[in-house]
């Protein structure tokens, strides 16, 4: 929740700097008054809340996100805190600044009502007099500027003479027929949310002085001699109500609206820079699409698309489903297709005679009647192996048809099959190496051992259960993950040797999970020093028994990958 409102914060301060910069450079210096307070109520109001549209961008057909294979939070040896500690310290420090934001926004919140309830008591105060669709409030303070909010114009009568005092009201006249308050409000608002920021503050300054120049002009065009008007400025220049949430008669930077009143009109042919805002605002809708777009057409692992389960949000891709509700599955289910496709894939001939190799994965629709249809090699490694893939999915029955609001449904569905050269063995048919990959092995002359395969003949020498690399329920140490932590924690140690030399970094150890809860085949895929390997593998032999992995409800051998962090500490030994 903290980084989706850092988030939101972030994208709308980017949003208000890029109009701001816009508003410099290019729109500054023309006369278009009326276009300017469009642009600032709409750059205002876009930035708000164009960080909450999200528009999906199509993924191309060949994205993939990788997801490595179990993979826990690293475990530091010499080091107080671990990745766990480490991200909810982070978290906390960022509630912490949320806070903080909060807390200083509550106080300008407060100002703001202050602010509110003054101007609310200097109109009960004082005596007031009603005038076509306004109020004139007769103050009796002379030190105070003359200034309005909304419908209320706020004026000493006795400081000015006839002339000056038609004047002021005709000023303050055009603020409340151009309702030139909520502009007013609506930056007192942005400021309060973003005090932080000072392109909000530098905006607030931009729109007070914009309708300044509005009621300059309205005056202006309604016959007031330009030099009488100007004149009067200069007289009530010295003069302050000691209150921002109005439209103040002096309001600050009296040159600039001087010499804007006596400069030429802009030619109607340089208002075409306003639409300078249309690639402004798509650049910034384009970067929150890219964010935005986190669910893909073609979820895959490796490069092979995952059928995902029904907690996902349903995709669609034209009139076919990528996820739904139900996805469509092989009559008898996962087991079932397996052993279908054992009976009858084969390796070809020619391709093991010239050592082809590798995954042909095969996408297909499941109709709604649970047949299959638009069949396609969406990742290919030979015409001889991407036939043999292509050909045992035609031969497919039946399937029960996918489901979405209970109803059957069009469903792609992926399927790759590995086609893997292994010394002994030919056109063996595994799975289990990866969710709904099946792997076919045929005769090579170097053998090779498959990882997380199973073999489905049965009856066959072969027929030992490998371990599972994912399973439905992956093995647990006993007590959860922070228990296996504190197990480590307790029972690793650093080598001096290590210490010495300052060597540190990440040493991974893989094992099996027996189906028992036992560990065996401990080893380092990836060392650093031969003691810090060592003892790594060390402290992982000694682990007690853990729940084990259970695929289809019952216990399996489970491939587990554990990753520790040895880190030196400055100013510490261990």
């Amino acid at each position: 929740m903290d980084n989706t409102i850092l988030i939101y914060l972030i994208k709308v301060s980017v949003a208000l700097a890029l109009f701001y910069g816009l508003y410099m450079l290019c729109l500054k210096r023309d006369t278009f008054f009326k276009l300017r307070r469009a642009y600032f109520f709409s750059a205002i109001l876009f930035s708000l809340f164009f960080p909450v549209i999200a528009i999906e961008m199509p993924a191309s057909s060949n994205t993939s996100v990788q997801i490595p294979t179990y993979w826990l939070s690293d475990i530091e040896v010499g080091s107080a805190v671990d990745a766990e500690t480490s991200m909810e310290a982070t978290m906390g420090i960022w509630s912490v600044v949320l806070v903080i934001l909060a807390a200083v926004s509550a106080f300008y919140a407060v100002k703001f009502i202050i602010q509110l309830f003054s101007l609310v008591k200097l109109r009960v105060a004082n005596e007031t007099e009603r005038l076509s669709t306004y109020r004139i409030i007769k103050m009796k303070d002379r030190r105070t500027s003359p200034f309005s909010f909304f419908n209320w114009i706020f004026i000493n009568s006795d400081a000015h003479n006839p002339f000056e005092l038609a004047e002021i009201i005709a000023h303050e006249q055009v603020h409340v027929n151009q309702y030139h308050s909520i502009d007013v409000v609506l930056s007192e608002i942005l400021c309060i949310c973003f005090w932080w920021n000072p392109f909000a503050w530098l905006l607030k300054k931009e729109i007070k002085l914009n309708l300044e120049y509005l009621a300059d002009k309205g005056v202006l065009e309604s016959g007031v001699d330009s030099k009488e008007y100007q004149y009067i400025l200069l007289q009530v220049s010295n003069r302050s109500t000691g209150i921002p949430l109005i439209n103040n008669f002096n309001v600050s930077q009296l040159k600039r609206r001087i010499t804007m009143m006596n400069k030429k009109k802009s030619s109607i042919f340089t208002s075409i820079k306003y639409l300078l805002v249309i690639p402004v605002g798509t650049a910034l809708l384009l970067g929150n699409a890219v964010q935005a777009t986190t669910s893909l057409d073609n979820f895959s692992i490796d490069g092979i698309t995952e059928v995902m389960d029904g907690n996902q949000a349903p995709q669609k891709k034209g009139d076919v489903y990528v996820t739904v509700e139900q996805m469509p599955s092989f009559p008898g289910g996962l087991d079932a297709q397996q052993r279908f496709i054992a009976d009858g894939l084969k390796y070809p001939v020619e391709a093991q005679a010239k050592g082809i190799q590798g995954r042909v994965t095969i996408r297909y629709v499941i109709k709604s009647t649970g047949e299959i249809s638009d069949i396609e090699v969406i990742r290919g490694v030979d015409p001889l192996l991407d036939k043999e893939a292509i050909r045992i999915v035609k031969s497919m029955p039946k399937w029960e048809p996918g489901k979405q609001g209970g109803k059957a449904v069009d469903v792609y569905y992926t399927l790759p099959i590995v086609f893997r050269l292994a010394g002994g063995n030919t056109d063996k048919v595994k799975s289990g190496g990866k969710p709904n990959e099946i792997v076919v092995v045929g005769y090579g002359a170097a053998p090779e051992k498959e990882v997380g395969v199973a073999s489905l003949k049965e009856g066959s020498p072969n027929d030992k259960m490998m371990p599972f690399i994912t399973v439905e329920q992956m093995p647990s140490f006993p007590g959860g993950e922070q228990a296996m932590h504190e197990f480590i924690s307790n029972n690793l140690k650093y080598p001096e040797s290590a210490q010495k030399n300052g060597i540190q970094g990440r040493v991974t150890v893989r094992f099996i999970v027996r189906s028992t809860g036992e560990i065996s085949d401990v080893s380092v895929i990836r060392g650093i020093e031969p003691d810090m390997d060592k003892e790594a593998a060390r402290t992982v032999r000694s682990m007690p028994k853990w729940t084990p992995g259970k695929q289809n409800g019952q216990a399996v051998d489970v491939y587990f990958t554990l990753p520790i962090v040895y880190k030196l500490k400055k100013d510490e030994k261990k």
